[in-house]
């Protein structure tokens, strides 16, 4: 997955290809935790609204789709800070994690080795073959990030 990073007031792209393993597991870890941060807030924050509208007397009186629509705006509220605010706090862990990868000032010129030097073949199970083409190296980078 691509990465954007920012170093020297600009932003550089990398991919979790070009790290170890272990940083790559780690890395998605991180990023793939916004699913279950959203979904917590968005099931809080429902409930809730839930309670809020059917509690205060002013929303009591209000019609059933007025209700509805001030429960659904909080959930896509709450939905859309959530990632934001997930994102936001695990940047800097992420930038930690991959100091010292190789980093490219375009997002197109970053190449993922896991579609680089082979390719899913659907016709052999889809196991990964290298016969799909001749590349054996790639444009080394000119810059590696350092986390500040």
């Amino acid at each position: 997955m691509y990465i954007s990073l920012s170093s020297q007031n600009k932003t550089w792209w990398t991919h979790t290809s070009l790290v170890p393993t272990e940083t790559h597991d780690k890395v998605s870890y991180l990023i793939n935790g916004v699913n279950s941060f959203q979904n917590k807030t968005s099931l809080i924050s429902t409930y809730l609204s839930l309670e809020a509208v059917n509690r205060i007397p002013v929303a009591k009186k209000l019609a059933i789709y007025f209700k509805a629509g001030i429960v659904g705006a909080i959930f896509l509220g709450s939905r859309i800070a959530a990632a934001s605010i997930y994102e936001r706090n695990i940047k800097s862990e992420v930038s930690k994690l991959l100091d010292g990868a190789p980093i490219w000032e375009n997002k197109f010129d970053v190449p993922e080795l896991d579609k680089k030097f082979f390719f899913i073949d659907d016709d052999n199970n889809f196991e990964p073959s290298l016969w799909h083409h001749g590349i054996n190296s790639i444009e080394k980078p000119k810059l590696f990030y350092k986390h500040e």
